[in-house]
């Protein structure tokens, strides 16, 4: 209701409209009383200046707060008279809940104002309520429909909001996609609570009868407390559960442009032609089979008598995944013992650990080593000296140095070659190559099975979809062909009703009929039995005219029924004649127009008399035949109707039997076909669990082998030999 400037009610006030409310927020330190909206910024739209969110009878607008407190105000545009009463008992019951008391922060802080918004002069009330970021849930599915384990978690939180307020008896009057909000943090909030039920508001009605895709269709006005949420929860819960379970019952039953989530008003009231129970009730997963089951029990119970929403045994636990093999030390998985090389058995190999550098250099000089070096040292000299002799001819020294040179190094790289430490180090190497070729056929072998992975779940992938196609199109074909039933049916019992429908005024037209036959009867009765003989009582009717009269065939009264006169030729006079009652005209020698009135004035006066007396209702007998005939009419109607009815009905009944048989079929081919999928793909995964650790030790062994042949060319080179030679380090 409006309110006057001190606040007190202003009744029979029209409520702004949108538009209204639109112009005064322009001014928001002009229109307010809040602090918080007085001075708080407007959501502007482009063009038309305050955005409004509108509504059935409110205008809600995004406000921000100097703060940066974000507020939605919610402005009416229809009257109530309980209007402050219902929202300030709902505020008041929301203000005095502990968080520590609820699942999660599911409650959106609201406070009425009764001083609003000021418009045109006089203040209205609003209602400001903090604003709420999430998605709604049907946003909220599409992101995450395959996240099994999201959507539980999500159903585990709806559950446990709905058990928050069987606690605290409360109900909120429309649970529905658009009312559940998901939180950054993955919490559900519940918002919209102009139908919510709080214990003040015992003995009240309802205000809505919340969203018809989600209600039960036993559902009333009367059903306002805190069991009117039960039938709304049983559905989202199946819905989440079912989801959660087989994601493709989202792709196969949730219609894009539709309000609801996998059932729907139609599937509550007529559940025998319903793909999406027929779908659920024979599910493979037995959880969901039982949830389904459970919920579709409630469909034609009372709002009293639905129970509260339990969960017990109802969420299926996702299958644990297998344990990843064993890696042992030194960076081979457990399961490769015995298939890839292990170093020899040599003084060399066992002195240099497999996962660690062998050695950092040449550990003492032998005599070998001094004798390698002195002969090296001499062998590359001896050229020279014997040329400096004259023992070798100059011409020859090139090539002797050569040779010299390359025995010298023969020697050294000989000897180096049979050093323990170069032994050791080369046999690593070896090692490490044998290994790393051996698994090298391992490595192709995961890539290959990651290329399987991957074409499987392709081919999975396609298959659901073709799958959710087929039961689509089987959905639609349902709904097709039951719209053709329907309009056929609505066409034949249309004609039929058309005709029962009219039968009562035909019964009476009839009746009626039947009546004026009977008063017809009566007054042509009356007046065969006044003799033309009377008319004498009359001026100047003699015995002549009377004789005239009974010569043109008219006895008694009943054998003319009027008089028809026609324009003479001599004297502007009219011809009269009389109108037998064959329809026949007759002219009467010496009866003029005069005469002619005078009996037609005669019989009217005798007709009159006679319906006086008539009968004034049909008799009994005639009534209960003309009753009979249209009772046996409408029974026969009736009796097409039904007939055509049941043939509608056994025609859907046969459609239903035939889809529902054709998506059974579909459900376990798709059953079967995902279990022979999931085995393989367990197959595949287990064995690429097997060559990713084979691919990891490869990758480690590579990795050490590189180490390992850098290491050896830099420990034990030539270079590195002579140094070790000539100084001993």
């Amino acid at each position: 209701m409006a309110v006057s400037r001190t606040g007190g009610p202003a009744a029979g006030r029209k409520f702004p409209t949108g538009a209204n409310y639109v112009e005064a927020l322009q001014n928001p330190t002009l229109c307010f009383e809040d602090p918080d909206l007085k001075h708080g910024t407007v959501q502007q739209s482009p063009v038309l200046g305050p955005k409004a969110i509108s509504g059935n009878f409110a205008s809600v607008f995004s406000i921000t707060a100097p703060g940066g407190q974000r507020y939605a105000l919610k402005c009416f545009t229809r009257d109530s008279s309980t209007l402050e009463a219902r929202y300030q008992a709902i505020s008041r019951q929301l203000a005095g809940l502990r968080p520590s008391g609820l699942s999660q922060l599911w409650p959106v802080g609201m406070e009425y104002l009764p001083r609003g918004v000021l418009v045109a002069g006089e203040w209205y009330p609003a209602l400001k309520m903090a604003w709420v970021e999430g998605a709604s849930l049907i946003t909220w599915i599409e992101q995450n429909v395959r996240d099994a384990a999201a959507v539980l978690r999500t159903a585990e939180r709806f559950a446990a909001l709905v058990a928050d307020l069987e606690k605290l008896g409360v109900a909120h009057g429309d649970l529905q996609h658009g009312n559940l909000l998901i939180a950054a943090d993955s919490t559900l909030r519940l918002v919209d609570y102009d139908g919510m039920y709080v214990p003040a508001l015992k003995g009240k009605g309802a205000t809505e009868n919340g969203h018809r895709n989600y209600q039960s269709p036993t559902r009333t006005s009367a059903d306002f407390g805190p069991a009117m949420d039960r039938f709304s929860a049983w559905v989202i819960y199946l819905s989440l559960v079912a989801i959660a379970t087989d994601p493709t019952i989202w792709d196969q039953l949730h219609d894009k442009q539709g309000e609801f989530l996998i059932l729907k008003e139609d599937d509550f009231k007529e559940p025998r032609s319903s793909l999406a129970w027929s779908l659920l009730l024979t599910h493979t997963d037995q959880d969901l089979r039982s949830l389904a089951a459970q919920t579709h029990g409630h469909l034609t119970a009372t709002a009293q008598a639905v129970p509260p929403l339990t969960t017990a045994g109802a969420i299926p636990t996702p299958s644990p995944r297998p344990a990843p093999a064993v890696i042992q030390q030194g960076g081979a998985p457990s399961w490769l013992a015995g298939h890839i090389p292990q170093p020899r058995n040599t003084p060399a190999a066992s002195g240099a650990g497999m996962g660690t550098a062998a050695g950092t250099g040449f550990a003492r000089r032998r005599p070998t080593d001094i004798l390698a070096g002195v002969f090296a040292l001499t062998g590359s000299a001896a050229p020279a000296a014997l040329t400096a002799i004259s023992m070798l001819p100059t011409g020859y020294v090139g090539a002797a140095q050569l040779g010299a040179l390359l025995l010298s190094g023969g020697a050294l790289h000989a000897t180096r070659r049979s050093r323990p430490e170069t032994q050791a180090s080369k046999a690593r190497i070896v090692v490490l190559q044998q290994q790393v070729d051996a698994l090298a056929d391992s490595v192709a072998a995961a890539q290959r099975i990651h290329q399987e992975i991957e074409a499987l779940n392709a081919a999975s992938a396609s298959r659901d979809t073709q799958i959710s196609q087929q039961i689509k199109s089987l959905q639609t074909e349902l709904r097709d062909e039951q719209s053709r039933i329907t309009v056929t049916l609505n066409k034949e019992t249309g004609k039929l009703r058309t005709k029962l429908s009219g039968l009562t005024s035909k019964e009476q037209k009839q009746l009626d009929a039947a009546l004026a036959s009977a008063v017809r009867t009566h007054v042509q009765d009356r007046l065969r039995r006044t003799s033309i003989q009377d008319v004498k009582k009359l001026s100047n009717m003699g015995s002549g005219t009377v004789t005239n009269l009974i010569a043109a065939g008219i006895h008694t009264a009943a054998d003319f029924t009027g008089v028809r006169y026609v324009q003479g030729s001599r004297y502007g006079n009219r011809d009269a004649y009389l109108i037998r009652s064959n329809g026949h005209q007759v002219k009467i020698p010496g009866v003029g127009e005069v005469r002619a009135a005078a009996l037609e004035s005669w019989r009217t006066s005798l007709e009159q008399r006679a319906r006086k007396s008539a009968p004034t209702s049909v008799g009994v007998q005639e009534r209960a035949a003309i009753r009979q005939q249209f009772a046996a009419r409408k029974k026969r109607y009736e009796a097409e109707i039904t007939q055509a009815e049941n043939a509608a009905r056994h025609k859907r009944d046969q459609l239903q039997q035939r889809i529902t048989t054709r998506l059974q079929q579909t459900n376990v081919e798709k059953q079967q076909h995902q279990g022979a999928t999931q085995q393989q793909r367990a197959v595949l995964l287990q064995r690429q669990a097997q060559l990713t650790d084979a691919t990891t030790t490869h990758g480690l062994l590579v990795t050490q082998l590189t180490a390992a042949g850098a290491e050896h060319r830099r420990a034990f080179g030539l270079r590195r030999y002579l140094r070790f030679v000539v100084t001993g380090h």
